[in-house]
């Protein structure tokens, strides 16, 4: 759909189905809020952002933003490192109030509605009908689908926690789509910037008609995906993460989804 002249927000429709939601015990053993599994329904099908969204789509909103850089700190050097605002990178720095802020200036441009997807229908987007941690299977071959910590993160921070054996070729985010996309067409499911989710941070069984779905509830909202700045653990399909609303992250964006009419 276009938003401005010359800049275009691509959508992937997913369709309705089931899947199993979180991981099984033994996955990762630092992430025991992903138990126990839940079988879910997603019962209507939805358009969902073929990428995450990017500095030059949220700009049509909000003209001023910016995403600025990541720091580069060291002996006898403090400066700007790689920027994080170029116009086909993913937007971060920006709230979970922010993100719903696009998707309701979106919803009046596209005359459907729209939001951030639920965390069991991203969960579901992004594992596409897999059920393994990653939606592309083998861990060896992450670097053709994601950008995460890894080798290349060394020369920004080489304090940070990362994966020395492997290069995305990004050392903090990069454009979108440049990594392979998942099963259903879907690109940086996994790493590049985590992702804000509508649902409230709560303990599994996932159960959508408890509270956790409702937007004017106070409390930490889920983040999933992962970043350039998480190792692939963080990455997985069913890895969680919360942030207050009000932060605007620096390894965290967003994308929509579009209900159909």
């Amino acid at each position: 759909m276009d938003l401005a002249p010359g800049v275009t927000l691509g959508l992937v429709l997913i369709p309705a189905g089931e899947f199993v939601m979180g991981a099984p015990v033994g996955e990762s053993a630092l992430d025991t809020d992903e138990q126990p599994q839940t079988k879910v329904q997603i019962t209507k099908p939805f358009w969902l952002g073929k990428f995450e969204v990017t500095n030059q789509q949220y700009r049509c909103f909000s003209a001023s933003h910016d995403s600025r850089f990541i720091d580069t700190n060291g002996k006898d050097r403090v400066g700007p490192g790689p920027p994080l605002n170029e116009p086909l990178q993913p937007v971060c720095r920006i709230s979970w109030h922010d993100a719903r802020r696009f998707c309701e200036w979106l919803a009046a441009l596209a005359k459907q509605p729209c939001r951030l997807p639920t965390e069991a229908e991203w969960e579901y987007a992004c594992r596409a009908g897999t059920t393994t941690p990653f939606s592309f299977g083998a861990p060896d071959t992450i670097a053709q689908y994601a950008n995460f910590a890894d080798a290349s993160l060394g020369g920004l921070k080489p304090w940070a926690l990362r994966d020395p054996g492997r290069s995305d070729g990004a050392a903090a985010s990069a454009p979108v789509g440049r990594y392979q996309p998942n099963p259903w067409g879907l690109y940086d499911m996994h790493g590049n910037v985590a992702e804000w989710t509508g649902s409230l941070y709560r303990p599994y069984p996932y159960q959508p008609d408890d509270g956790r779905e409702g937007l004017s509830a106070t409390g930490a909202r889920v983040v999933r995906g992962g970043s350039w700045d998480d190792l692939p653990r963080r990455c997985r399909s069913a890895f969680r993460l919360s942030y207050d609303p009000v932060y605007p992250v620096y390894n965290v964006g967003f994308r929509v989804l579009l209900e159909p009419n």
